[in-house]
This record gives C-alpha cells, structure tokens and sequence, in this order.
C-alpha cells in the first residue's frame, strides 16, 4: 500500500521530504495559504521537489470567514488537486462541511480544545464528502494537560463522524520536518480513535488524490463513470 500525508505545512522542503522517505512515505501534499504569492511559491516548491522521486501535490488551505471562504472555494476548485480549509469555530466548520468543493476541513478543534464537530457538521461533511481531518501535530506539541484535553475531543469528533460516516483523513500537520510521524503511527491513531479499519487504509493511501486527478483530467463524469 502507497502512504501519503495529505497536510504537511513545513517551509523545510528538502529536510521534510529527506524524513518522509525514511519514514515510508511514497508522496505529500505540501499546503500553501491561498494569496497573491501562491503561484510563485508553487512554482518553487515543483522545481525543488521535481527529482526527489515522490509524489507531491500542492494544495491550497483558504482561512478567512465563512462567504469567503465558500467563495473562493468555489472560484479555484477546477485548478487544483487538493483544496484544504482551515476550521476553528462552529460556524466556520460548519460552512466548510457545507461546500462541496473542498476536499479537507483542517484544524476542526475550537481554540479551548473542545470538539470542533456536531451531529449537524458530521451531517453535511458525509454529505458533500468533505473530509474531517485528525491531525497529529496538535497532539504531539501539546504538554501533557492539554494533550489530554485534544485527544478527548478528537474522540468525541470521532464519534460523531463514525455515527454519520462523513469521510476523515489522518495527517500530520506537520509544521516542521520533525513533526512527521510514519504511516503505520497513522494507522495507529486512527484504530485509537475508533475509525474504521478499511477507511484508515484508504485515507493513508491517498484515495483523495486519486479521485481528484481524475476530475482534473476532463475524462470524469461522475464516481465510478469515466469517459475514454
């Protein structure tokens, strides 16, 4: 099986990728803030990455409110492979899990460390396939107190998305080279958290991407409907 961390956000290019292989990673989705600059960085990322002998996708993480974000999602999304959101608070996760053109509500817990999802966001995430991530760089630079506070509510998000079975991802989120963790943590985590065994394997093994390649081919109809 092919390993893929979908939500890496190290400026650290070179040493990020060095520690990818090692750890047994076949590809990375390098997220890049939507902005004036984010064609030049893109542009910069490619060249340095283009004989490492991974698979790299750039995506793009929108921040903002939430008509902001709904609309630019909706402007980009035919341009680019992976489109990630960043969350933070009820409102804005819910707006997110509500557009059905991004592909990752990213960093869903509230600024207090309480759940970030609901049965509602759970509702319109299984809906308009928008992935809840559970992210391991939250809990890895955390101290033991507050630690203890994220995983509690990465469990009760969790819940919420098993009960509704709106799609997940696991990644690192790594901010630095050294906060990556191998595939088989991923696994690890997603088993501690509850998920479903079949979907961990699928989320580590980068489905997403595969999906949305074929979008961005013009051959795709719709799931599982391709022209030749």
């Amino acid at each position: 099986m092919k390993a893929y961390d979908l939500c890496v956000k190290t400026k650290e290019i070179g040493k990020t990728i060095e520690i990818a292989k090692k750890l047994g990673f076949n590809g990375l989705g390098l997220i890049i803030p939507y902005g004036r600059d984010f064609e030049k960085t893109k542009t910069k990322i490619l060249k340095e990455t283009k004989d490492t002998g991974m698979d790299i996708v750039i995506g793009v993480e929108i921040q903002g409110k939430t008509n902001g974000i709904k609309r630019i999602a909706k402007k980009i999304r035919k341009k680019h492979v992976l489109l990630v959101a960043k969350g933070g608070n009820i409102e804005l996760n819910r707006a997110i899990a509500e557009t059905k053109e991004i592909d990752i509500l990213s960093s869903p817990l509230l600024e207090n460390n309480k759940p970030g999802i609901n049965h509602i966001i759970a509702r319109f995430a299984a809906k308009n396939n928008v992935a809840i991530d559970f992210a391991l760089s939250p809990v890895i630079n955390s101290s033991k107190k507050t630690r203890s506070e994220i995983v509690s509510a990465m469990l009760e998000d969790a819940r919420f998305v098993k009960k509704y079975k709106a799609p997940f991802v696991i990644t690192s989120n790594a901010l630095s080279p050294w906060d990556l963790r191998a595939p088989s943590e991923f696994m690890a985590f997603g088993r501690f958290l509850g998920l479903p065994e079949n979907k961990i394997k699928k989320t580590v093994s980068g489905e997403i991407l595969k999906e949305n390649r074929k979008r961005l081919s013009g051959k795709w109809i719709m799931p599982g409907v391709e022209v030749e």
